[in-house]
């Protein structure tokens, strides 16, 4: 594996992954090499957004009870409900499904916002995996919030990936 992939890098967002939502406020896309070629969009989300480290887990739970004194949508990140399948994954709404991209997402009071989970191959040994956030805030609630989460987000965006690249090796 290259030394470049070892850890999720900051790439550039693709343009279909910002027209995700138009007039958008922020967008950032992390990239790894997972070593399994062939790999799917829907395998790559599931390993990433449904297997996340312990950490990740109770700093989402400590959000989502913060988010709830404000009456605002919660996620129960990484668990799926039974009764939403096959229209969830890991708790988000399910927004697109192809082969090669998984959207995942929805709107709110205060900001929409979508995860865009990309594949591609990368030589016949490897796939490139992309994790795209874009956010369109709708009022102050929202541009604090995002504000406030930006320096988390960044963290746990490339641990998912890191986390998720370790579980996407061949067998």
């Amino acid at each position: 594996m290259s030394a470049a992939y070892a850890v999720a890098n900051l790439v550039a967002p693709s343009a279909e992954c910002e027209a995700l939502l138009p007039d958008h406020d922020f967008v950032d896309a992390y990239q790894v090499l997972a070593s399994l070629p062939g790999l799917s969009a829907r395998q790559a989300a599931e390993a990433i957004i449904k297997h996340p480290p312990g950490w990740i887990r109770q700093l989402m739970a400590t959000r989502n009870r913060v988010m709830s004194l404000f009456r605002l949508r919660t996620v129960e990140f990484g668990v799926d409900d039974p009764r939403a399948l096959p229209h969830t994954l890991g708790g988000f709404p399910l927004v697109a499904q192809s082969d090669r991209e998984v959207v995942l997402g929805f709107d709110d009071n205060h900001l929409d916002f979508r995860i865009s989970i990309r594949v591609a191959p990368d030589g016949p040994e490897a796939t490139q995996v992309t994790l795209s956030t874009i956010v369109k805030t709708n009022n102050l609630l929202g541009r604090s919030y995002l504000a406030t989460i930006k320096p988390f987000h960044r963290l746990i965006v490339r641990h998912l990936l890191e986390h998720a690249r370790f579980r996407l090796q061949p067998p």
